[in-house]
C-alpha cells in the first residue's frame, strides 16, 4: 500500500463527512473522485487495487477481521496503529471497495 493510501485511510478513520461521501458513491471514478479530493498523489490504479483487496477480503468473511487480514489491507504494514486505523475504517471503505470494483 502507498503512503497516500495510507494518508487515505487515515483521514477516512477521523472524517465522518468523507465516510458519507463514500457510502454514496456509485462507481470507481466516483469513489476515486473523492479519495483524490482528500489525499495528495492518489493514483486509480492504486486506489481501485487497494479498495479491490479490501473488498474481496470482506467478501470472504463476515464480522471482524483477523490481524492476518488487517496486515494484507494494510499491505503488509503491520503497525498497530495502522491496523487499528484500518480497523475503524472498514465500514465506510467498504460502500467504496465495493464501488471500486
Amino acid at each position: 500500500m502507498t503512503e497516500s493510501m495510507k494518508s487515505f485511510f487515515e483521514k477516512l478513520g477521523k472524517d465522518e463527512a468523507l465516510q458519507n461521501k463514500l457510502k454514496e458513491c456509485k462507481s470507481p471514478e466516483e469513489a476515486f473522485g473523492v479519495a483524490k479530493g482528500a489525499v495528495d498523489g492518489l493514483s486509480f490504479d492504486d486506489f481501485t487495487a487497494t479498495m479491490k483487496k479490501l473488498n474481496e477480503s470482506l467478501s470472504q468473511k463476515q464480522g471482524e477481521l483477523s490481524d492476518a487480514d488487517l496486515g494484507q489491507v494494510a499491505g503488509g504494514w503491520s503497525d498497530a496503529e495502522t491496523a487499528q486505523i484500518v480497523s475503524s475504517t472498514v465500514t465506510a471503505a467498504a460502500p467504496a471497495a465495493a464501488a471500486a470494483v
